[in-house]
């Protein structure tokens, strides 16, 4: 896509999540005053995702508003990066996905500044009544995430009514759009062959992780110990030592629901609940790093754009984390309780910030994995082209 109509959008977008972020909560205390005495405006949900959880109620504080400027800067570049490498001004499929994950990658990023900011504060890992009651002021991590994706269509609406309307005057003059010509650039992975080895690639780290595994527990189902705690510790690996909230929440702890091995104090069913998830998480990044593969050209002199790259490969990450966080939130429901019943709204909160703080902390080594193996690819095809008298055979796969 041309600058011009990037910087509108991207613009745009970064302007309703000012408006929702710095003016919503004093709009929603002017409207509980003009209700009757007694009355007040409840939490604000659309589709489910809260709008208020991560508004901006405390600016004497700098860890009161500095998270939101990070989400609203961050959102902005990066949802301007996206736009830049769409091809063409038509909305797809794909760049619809990657809008979502780069609001969901700021989302993260503002979440993470949290420790740094305020280095005295809780563990992130709390009780189970210390959950409810941040659940119900909005201070669950994925306050932020539920505002990302709440406001991220209002960007892809506004790109659609610009892409329907190119054609009048008014829009071209201003927009600087211009007339699409040209086909379709040709993939730089031309093999099916290889982009299934960038697709393997990419899920190397994402396995080790899962091997490694969250060593805490979000749900009830586990063993010796007090069953009305929805988060525990393993003692082998958390007694007496505990590490600061920093690390904590930078490293994300891996994901809790992210898990391939059982720890000791887990039930069968409870590790089998993991289990599934994880394998959700595997299966729905697979294709997102063949779509990624596919959808791989180069740019000016045949050299792949790393920065895009690695970033394609972040936010295929992140989109499979929160695709298994929503597993994870009715799953674990049924057979290894987060929660008591009467709070059950607030098991895909809960699973969802996990998933988000998980996705930013790690899915750049997917990114970079990526880009390690089409740099390796592109350079044995270029040793073999180089040989004389050698002919590459197509149905040879590269030795990656």
């Amino acid at each position: 896509m041309d600058r011009r109509p990037s910087m509108v959008l991207a613009a745009y977008g970064a302007w309703n999540h000012v408006i929702l972020l710095s003016l919503f909560d004093p709009m929603k205390r002017r409207l509980t005053g003009l209700l009757a005495p007694g009355r007040e405006i409840g939490p604000v949900r659309v589709l489910g995702l809260s709008m208020d959880g991560f508004v901006v109620t405390d600016p004497g504080r700098v860890a009161g508003w500095l998270p939101q400027v990070v989400f609203v800067v961050a959102g902005g570049v990066l949802t301007y990066g996206v736009l830049r490498g769409a091809r063409g001004l038509k909305p797809r499929l794909r760049t619809v996905l990657a809008l979502n994950g780069a609001a969901l990658l700021a989302a993260g990023l503002a979440v993470l500044i949290g420790p740094a900011l305020d280095p005295q504060a809780r563990s992130a890992f709390l009780t189970y009544n210390e959950w409810t009651g941040s659940a119900r002021m909005g201070a669950v991590p994925a306050a932020a995430a539920q505002a990302a994706l709440c406001v991220v269509w209002l960007t892809v609406f506004a790109w659609y009514l610009m892409w329907r309307y190119r054609h009048l005057p008014p829009v071209r003059r201003y927009l600087g759009i211009r007339d699409e010509t040209g086909g379709e650039p040709a993939p730089l992975l031309e093999r099916p062959i290889e982009r299934r080895q960038l697709m393997w690639a990419g899920l190397i780290p994402a396995v080790l992780l899962a091997v490694a595994g969250g060593p805490v527990l979000r749900h009830s189902a586990q063993r010796y110990l007090e069953q009305d705690l929805s988060v525990t510790f393993d003692p082998a690996l958390w007694d007496p030592y505990r590490p600061p909230l920093l690390v904590q929440e930078w490293s994300g702890v891996l994901y809790p629901a992210l898990r391939l091995r059982p720890l000791s104090h887990e039930t069968a069913g409870g590790w089998l609940a993991t289990l599934t998830v994880c394998v959700v998480f595997l299966l729905a990044l697979a294709p997102a790093l063949r779509s990624v593969a596919r959808h791989l050209t180069a740019g000016p002199e045949g050299r792949v754009t790393a920065l895009r790259l690695v970033m394609n490969g972040w936010y295929a990450t992140l989109l499979a984390a929160v695709v298994a966080a929503f597993v994870d939130g009715r799953l674990l429901q049924w057979s290894a309780p987060r929660v008591e019943a009467e709070q059950a709204e607030l098991r895909p909160g809960l699973a969802l910030g996990d998933a988000v703080r998980f996705g930013t902390a790690w899915g750049w080594t997917v990114g970079l994995a990526c880009l390690v193996a089409v740099v390796l690819m592109r350079r044995h095809a270029g040793s073999r082209a180089a040989r004389p008298g050698t002919e590459v055979d197509e149905e040879q796969p590269i030795d990656a």
